[in-house]
């Protein structure tokens, strides 16, 4: 398969190493840095003395100070109001509405404690910003009384105070904030501004700020500012060299919408031109043009871009083009062997500005959430500052080549390389704007050396995005402009060579940041995965798909696989099972069930192995994936992912599970959407907890079980423990479902096939049996107008269009605030038309085809009803090459309510509905009276909103600030409520128990209210997962007069402990004792739900209930299970019939869990702030 792109250079030794190296342990790639970072004694105690002496110059002088360095001092971000402060400042100046303006600056200032910051820094500004703060907070904490009881001028101009004023004075402070960080709003002012504020020998470098581009305008947009600004600032070059002479800085994700590694080909093909383009602009007026340092997985396709551009004979002579080198990225060092040579080989000279880096959070979080072997960047400050010092070096040592521009703010990193380099020329240091000025400037006095500004140039809602970096770069506890204004902390004690720090660390790697696949140790491993920009990856991939194996199956070849892709190409074979074929594997699960001889530590080691196998066959799988199921590598890579996540997890719940007996045969149905994560995870579940298994598939993708019940064979599963049929879903419920040798059934698939199961279960002889169904969801994004628009667009294309829309988690209705509703359904257009549809085959694309035919013509039909009743507002420009595939081009329309989609709809579809910011209370009721609980997404930047949305909306898993798919085993446990499902949650606690018959517990067993608190999960930085246990609601419990009053009243424990209100038919000689065991409750534990008492004749009600108690035996059994087969609609009840045990209370709770993306306003707070170097 072609997964790895041709690539020009893949013989170049320098960009192989980078390939194999990128991902190293920390000491690996230390060890070679550690003789260039040295300075020797003698240089080492030079550094000092004058590291010594600026520090102690800046902090003489930092009471005139005001600006940026003043505000990051006294707002940290290890502060409350620090991150309120950050919060406030992305997201107030593009809110365009007053509602959400108000809820906003409630949000984040009515709680927080400004006035422990009132008088305490030297400037002006930051005590003016405090009192602002402190008033409005005042204002927002006060009712009318308290208002009535304040004394003293402050009070009184406080009462007179309201929200309009409050809302500009909070407006006018972010402005002045962001006014701090930028030089002007468009390049012709940041132009007068320099050469109104520029000290003798300073220059400028402007950056023209924006988010990456989206869609081919925004690119276009962007380009033509960079046009404009080189024009302005090559008009005014007087000086004659590039190093002399103002500069632009361009980031290459601003010219291009897919600047991505998946991409590469298309990238090569048109960002080169444009790129060119505007390197021979500022050629002509021989000023430095540079490239931003951006993402690592954008490292490698940055340099075929700059390769590209620098053979390009019209810059031969031209000594301005520049690149910015991350020094916190493990293969810095080669990027700058690689420039010089590149250099060397032009013939011309490179601007090279060395910086620490400004994602260090995302890399951390995104090696993480990939599963990667390691991290690109260092885990230590420490270490990130020692790989400064060595690059330094090498770049003093290659000023023929390179004319180095070091960056940094750090005094000792000033002092180091003025001690490596007496001649002082050839080089120069440069700071952002706003920030080092006092240290930048006594080095120019004492050294001569140049030094440079960033200076960022754009309109407010440009700087948002730069904004917040700067603040979490400088505003945490481990930054050096913080630290170094702190004058509580020793002058010494910022002035330590990084070289002999890092010698003290007992280990190089940081002790608070886990290895990616160690995330989840001690319990168990992250599943490993891979980058799309890792080279090495990409091409042991295609080297495993010339060793692939045949998908041919014994047996009579009845039917042959073609992909959805090409129907043309054929994959496989396999044999339909007779009714007598399905029969037989049942009695062998059944007989291999009953040897009893596979006890738990040794189906936990089989999980492990299997968990091993699924990541070694990984290829394989993900070639399958694309071929049967019409899946992209980065989906048939998830799918991996997942299935390997299930089995580690699960065979550590093994060791936890409370006492007990398996049920016996367990019926899996799985369905083709995911083929092998929810294959294996419903297989694995009832492993886990003893069963046998009869694992049927959807027909669509039966090779792929074929394949997964082999693998599984290998790893040591016992004769016949799982059974695999494969038949026509009609075929084989028809067989297996009556049969009262299936003990329980797990289900993933329909409504419509999950109430055919319901019914046909519920008419056995030995009903009700345990049924867990997963089913689909109309799953809703909430964005009100505080939401980033990019971000927000990034999630619902991801959401709704990737995976073809085939996810039962994926957005269907997307509600957007109706004061920004149209620049963002402008934005989804355009970044719509950026996907790529075709070939799953192809790693550049994005959307793959649906399963089949059929799906095709319902949404064909859907689209149909919608042309007529709704507005198409787009329909994605991608074609695929052929039209031998089940392809369907993402679509985006405007309905007005959700009861326009009766049912789910299952493609790349997104509806959107325009809502008013009054009037979230009806969007609730709407998301709500629709049935369905699967998934809810929510984008805003009001904590209180998305609190409220949380927990109002009756759904399983909540997104907020980020996409609304990929659920992570264990991390966001998966399944819905309602229409979406029957519970519980796989990959959650209370899956594997649930799939054993508890022993009676001893005495009264009841759930603990202290239990319901939100237990936070594990997660990878810059997240946070709550998992939630809350009450069903209304529970019905019947008992006939035969029946145990201990059951009864076991039951009413266990249900009234969870929160939930108990419905109770009893033998009217039982009432004085359920009376009393209540007032016993509500004296043991307050306040309780009500029980309401019926009537036995009441049992026709049996209908109106989710959740249904008939104790095993009961006479009550059948006739109420037939009435619920004459009068069940809707969501499908769960009907408890076990004895009381430990786990009892597990029958009568929900589960929920809250994912946030606590990274969305820019980067993680607590991640850049972690002390330890």
């Amino acid at each position: 398969m072609p997964w790895t792109p041709p690539l020009p250079s893949a013989d170049d030794p320098l960009l192989r190493a980078m390939h194999q190296h990128w991902l190293q342990a920390d000491e690996a790639a230390l060890a070679p840095l550690l003789t260039l970072a040295d300075l020797g004694a003698s240089a080492r105690q030079q550094a000092r003395e004058y590291a010594r002496r600026l520090v102690e110059q800046v902090r003489a002088t930092q009471h005139q100070r005001g600006g940026v360095e003043a505000l990051l001092h006294e707002y940290s971000l290890s502060s409350e109001e620090g991150v309120a402060l950050m919060c406030l400042a992305e997201a107030l100046l593009r809110v365009p509405d007053v509602t959400s303006m108000d809820a906003l600056i409630r949000d984040k200032l009515q709680d927080t404690n400004w006035a422990a910051h009132r008088g305490r820094s030297h400037a002006l500004f930051v005590n003016a910003t405090t009192w602002a703060l402190l008033i409005s907070g005042k204002v927002l904490r006060y009712g009318d009384v308290e208002r009535q009881a304040l004394h003293g001028v402050v009070p009184r101009m406080l009462g007179r105070l309201g929200q309009p004023v409050l809302r500009r004075a909070i407006r006018q402070a972010m402005a002045m904030i962001g006014k701090l960080f930028v030089m002007g709003c468009t390049i012709e002012q940041a132009l007068v501004s320099a050469e109104k504020t520029a000290s003798p020998g300073e220059l400028y470098s402007y950056d023209m700020l924006g988010e990456g581009a989206r869609c081919a305008s925004a690119a276009t947009t962007y380009t033509h500012r960079y046009r404009q600004a080189i024009d302005a600032i090559g008009q005014r070059n007087t000086s004659g060299h590039p190093d002399q002479a103002a500069g632009i800085s361009i980031k290459l994700s601003a010219l291009h919408p897919r600047f991505e590694a998946a991409q590469r080909e298309r990238v090569l093909h048109e960002l080169v031109p444009t790129l060119l383009d505007l390197c021979v602009q500022a050629r002509r007026y021989n000023i430095g043009l540079t490239l931003d340092a951006e993402e690592a997985a954008r490292l490698d396709l940055s340099l075929q871009v700059i390769q590209a551009v620098l053979r390009e004979p019209a810059l031969r002579g031209w000594d301005g083009f520049g690149v910015a080198v991350q020094a916190y990225q493990k293969r810095a060092p080669l990027v700058i062997d690689w420039l010089v040579a590149q250099a060397r080989g032009a013939g011309q000279r490179i601007m090279v500005r060395l910086v620490k880096g400004a994602y260090w959070d995302t890399e951390i979080k995104r090696a993480q959430v990939q599963g990667l072997a390691g991290y690109p960047v260092f885990t230590r400050k420490l270490s990130t500052d020692l790989c400064y010092q060595a690059c330094a070096r090498k770049l003093l040592d290659q000023r023929a080549y390179v004319y180095p521009q070091f960056a940094t703010h750090n005094a000792w990193t000033v002092a180091a390389i003025l001690a490596m380099d007496q001649q002082r020329t050839g080089y120069e240091f440069q700071r952002l704007h706003g920030m080092g000025a006092e240290l930048h400037h006594q080095v120019m006095r004492d050294s001569g050396v140049t030094c440079r500004v960033y200076a960022p140039v754009g309109e407010h809602q440009d700087l948002l995005a730069y904004l917040v970096r700067r603040l979490l770069e400088n505003g945490a506890n481990s930054s050096f402009v913080n630290n170094m204004a702190d004058e509580n902390i020793p002058v010494q004690a910022l002035i330590q060579d990084p070289l002999l720090k890092l010698r003290e660390c007992a280990d190089v790697h940081n002790p608070a940041i886990a290895a990616p696949r160690a995330l989840y140790a001690p319990a168990r491993d992250n599943s490993g995965g891979f980058d799309v920009s890792d080279i090495c990856a990409l091409q042991r991939l295609d080297d495993a798909a010339r060793t692939l194996p045949t998908y041919e199956h014994a047996g009579r070849a009845e039917q042959t696989v073609y992909s959805p892709a090409d129907i043309r190409q054929r994959v496989g074979s396999f044999a339909w099972d007779s009714t007598a074929s399905m029969q037989d594997k049942l009695a062998r699960a059944q007989r291999a069930f009953a040897r009893k001889d596979w006890l738990a530590p040794a189906r936990a080691a089989f999980l492990l192995r299997l968990a091993d196998a699924l990541e070694a066959e990984q290829a394989h799988w993900i070639d399958l994936c694309a071929r049967e199921a019409g899946k992209t590598l980065l989906d048939g890579l998830a799918e991996v992912r997942e299935a390997a996540d299930f089995c580690r997890y699960y065979a550590a719940q093994i060791q936890r599970l409370p006492p007990g007996r398996p049920h016996g045969v367990v019926l899996c149905i799985s369905p083709w959407n995911f083929p092998l994560a929810i294959f294996i995870g419903q297989i694995t579940a009832a492993l886990a907890a003893g069963n046998a298994v009869l694992a049927k598939p959807a027909e669509q993708t039966s090779l792929m079980a074929l394949h997964a019940l082999k693998l599984m064979q290998t790893c040591g599963l016992p004769p016949d423990r799982v059974q695999c049929v494969i038949a026509p879903g009609a075929d084989a419920g028809r067989v297996l479902v009556p049969d009262c040798r299936i003990q329980a059934v797990l289900f993933t698939g329909s409504n419509r096939t999950a109430r055919w199961l319901f019914r046909t279960l519920a008419q056995r002889t030995d009903a009700p049996i345990p049924l867990v169904a997963e089913t689909g969801g109309q799953n809703a994004l909430i964005a009100d107008s505080t939401a980033l628009a990019e971000q927000l667009v990034d999630d619902v294309i991801r959401s709704g269009f990737h995976s073809a829309g085939q996810r039962c988690s994926a957005l269907r209705v997307l509600f957007l605030q109706a004061d920004t509703a149209d620049r963002v359904i402008e934005l989804i257009k355009g970044a719509m038309d950026e996907l790529k549809l075709g070939s799953p085959q192809e790693l550049a694309t994005d959307v793959g085809p649906l399963i089949d035919e059929p799906a095709r013509q319902r949404l064909h039909a859907h689209c149909q009803r919608l042309d007529k009743e709704a507005r198409l507002l787009h329909v994605a420009k991608s074609a695929p090459t052929h039209s031998q595939g089940y392809f369907f081009a993402p679509r985006l329309y405007e309905i007005q309510h959700m009861k326009q989609l009766p049912e789910e709809v299952f493609g790349p579809i997104v509806h959107v509905i325009r809502y008013a910011a009054d009037e979230l209370p009806a969007v609730v009721e709407q998301i709500n009276a629709a049935g369905f609980g699967l998934t809810l997404g929510i984008h805003t930047r009001i904590q209180r909103c998305a609190d409220y949305l949380a927990a109002a909306i009756k759904v399983g898993n909540v997104y907020v600030n980020r996409d609304m798919v990929g659920a992570v085993v264990g991390v966001q446990p998966f399944g819905g409520r309602g229409l979406s499902g029957t519970g519980p949650k796989a990959g959650g606690p209370l899956y594997v128990p649930n799939l054993r018959r508890h022993d009676s517990g001893a005495g009264r067993q009841r759930y603990k209210a202290a239990d319901t608190a939100p237990v936070a999960l594990s997660s990878s930085a810059g997240e946070r997962n709550l998992y939630l246990i809350q009450p069903r609601g209304v529970v019905a419990a019947f008992y006939a007069a035969g029946d145990p009053v201990s059951h009864c009243l076991a039951t009413m424990d266990a249900v009234l402990s969870t929160g939930n209100v108990l419905h109770l038919v009893i033998p009217e000689g039982w009432r004085d004792v359920v009376l009393e065991r209540e007032h016993a409750l509500r004296s043991e534990l307050g306040e309780l739900g009500a029980v309401v008492l019926h009537d036995p004749v009441q049992l026709d009600a049996a209908a109106c209930y989710h959740t249904l108690v008939i104790p095993p035996g009961s006479a009550l059994l059948q006739p109420t299970m037939s009435r619920l087969l004459d009068q069940q609609c809707g969501a499908l009840p769960r009907i408890v019939r076990d004895e009381p045990s430990a786990s009892y209370w597990q029958r009568f709770v929900d589960e929920k869990v809250i994912t946030t993306n606590t990274m969305a306003v820019g980067g993680d707070a607590h991640l850049m702030s972690l002390d330890g170097g």
